[in-house]
Parts: C-alpha cells; sequence; structure tokens
C-alpha cells in the first residue's frame, strides 16, 4: 500500500474528530482502535491490486501549538485565514515479485516524507459546520530499508479540500479533495523507471523525468454514534500526461480504490 493509501487513512482520522460547535478546551485528545479494510493497487498505474485488513491505533491530539489528526503537525504560524504547519507522511514498502511487469526488479522500500503546509481558507472555517480551503503541502522524500537512505527529492500536491463537521457527537459528516501531483525525477524514477539491466522484451526500458504526477480525488465519510465510528472512501486517479505515462510499469491510466472501516474511542479529554 502506497503513501497515498495512508493519506487517505490519516485524512479519515481528520474527518472522525470533527469538533463540535461549542467552544472546545484549549487541549482535546482521544483514544481509541480502528479495523481498516482496504483493496487497493499494488503502486499507482498497476492493475494488480491487493486487500489488506489494518488493525490500526486512533490518536487525536489537539493543543495551541500541535496537532496529531492527519499526521503530525507543528503549529508555526496561524492566522485567522492562513495556517502553516509541519506535515509528515510516509509510503510502506512493495514486494517487486508481487507485481508481474515489476518481476525482477528491485524492490520498493518504505517512503517517509515530511515538509511544510500551507493552508488558506477560502470558505468557512475549522470551527463551522463547513470549511472550505486551500492546501499546499510540499515534502522531502526519503527511501529507506532503515540500513540506507536514498533521497528521492520534493512532492508538491495543491490540492482543493471541502469539509462538513458534526454539530454535535452523533451524526455523518463527509469530505471531498482534489487535487494535482507534481514531483522530482528522481522521485519518479523511483517507482517508475527501467534501467538497462532490468529491460526484457516485454519491458523496454523507460527514463522518467520530473513534473506532473497525475490528478486524484478523494470522497470519505463517515457516522459516529457515540464511541463508535463507521466509515467508507472512494479515491480516483489518474495518470494521464504524466512525465511517467509511457513507462511500461504503468498498466492503467484511470483507476478507483475504496476502504471501509470502524473505529472505537475507549478513551478522551471531553
Amino acid at each position: 500500500m502506497k503513501k497515498a493509501h495512508f493519506h487517505i487513512l490519516l485524512s479519515i482520522i481528520l474527518l472522525y474528530s470533527s469538533r463540535t460547535l461549542a467552544e472546545a478546551r484549549s487541549i482535546q485528545w482521544e483514544l481509541g482502535a480502528s479495523l481498516a479494510a482496504l483493496q487497493v493497487p499494488l503502486y499507482p498505474g498497476s492493475k494488480e491490486d491487493k486487500g489488506y485488513l489494518l488493525p490500526l491505533p486512533y490518536v487525536i491530539f489537539r493543543s495551541d501549538f500541535l496537532e496529531i489528526d492527519e499526521g503530525i503537525r507543528a503549529k508555526i504560524f496561524q492566522s485567522a485565514d492562513i495556517r502553516l504547519n509541519l506535515s509528515a507522511d510516509f509510503g510502506v514498502p512493495v514486494n517487486s515479485d508481487d507485481s508481474d511487469v515489476r518481476a525482477g526488479m528491485t524492490d520498493l522500500s518504505t517512503v517517509l516524507q515530511v515538509g511544510p503546509l500551507l493552508e488558506i481558507t477560502l470558505g468557512g472555517s475549522r470551527k463551522q459546520p463547513w470549511h472550505l480551503r486551500l492546501e499546499l503541502p510540499a515534502r522531502f522524500a526519503l527511501a529507506t530499508d532503515f540500513k540506507s537512505v536514498d533521497n528521492l527529492g520534493l512532492i508538491y500536491e495543491p490540492r482543493l479540500t471541502y469539509e462538513t463537521r458534526r454539530p454535535f457527537k452523533t451524526g455523518f459528516a463527509w469530505q471531498l479533495t482534489a487535487g494535482l501531483r507534481y514531483a522530482s525525477d528522481k522521485y519518479h524514477a523511483y517507482y517508475y523507471d527501467v534501467p538497462a539491466q532490468f529491460a526484457t522484451p516485454t519491458r523496454a526500458e523507460f527514463k522518467s523525468g520530473g513534473g506532473y504526477s497525475g490528478f486524484f480525488s478523494d470522497v470519505i465519510g463517515n457516522w459516529r454514534y457515540g464511541d463508535l465510528i463507521y466509515w467508507a472512501f472512494v479515491r480516483y486517479q489518474n495518470l494521464s500526461g504524466t512525465e511517467f505515462e509511457q513507462s511500461p510499469l504503468v498498466e492503467q491510466q484511470n483507476y478507483y480504490f475504496f476502504g471501509v472501516g470502524m473505529t472505537w474511542v475507549f478513551a478522551h479529554s471531553l
């Protein structure tokens, strides 16, 4: 499961924690456990997919200086309509033998990402029933097997997010996100290049450049009743026109994937 899939899970966690319209304390926290069932492609552009049943921790923490919800964010700067945060994300490793088109190639290691996130409010606010915002994350990517580290350059992902919030603890909330992804040539090369030593009659040598990485759109919804939260998501991704579109490792340019899950909140501050 790649970075995009974990980003969706982290976005779901943010949506879970939709605050009430009542005045919040300066520090809020919730602890719980989630079970997620996902059916996702091995990597963006792969026709082969894989199912996952994942137990996940559920941690929400909000203070004046630190937030743990959609990743980990330290509040570097904040005004009424602008927030500058520090964000992080990651992608899990992939065994190339699980993919027919990558068979015999080097496995993909864990990819760690960290960098600033500029958030601009376009309508509503985080304390109102709805919030429309422009999000501008830029992250440095590092591939590591925890023995060595490879610098993969930058990822830039401008996106629009519309989110609703529950006015009470029980109820329905949803989030719609659409955005574009751009990345360095090193990042594209890590996933889509075919070096000469791995070229075959059915897998031509390929070298990608940096730039456009694709369009994506996510729809996430959840229903909370007391300390139980039920959620589902679907993502659409389009790789047409990307810098790696002609790579033999790209088997499809338009696809969907989805997931469902449940969270039990067993401790909280409110």
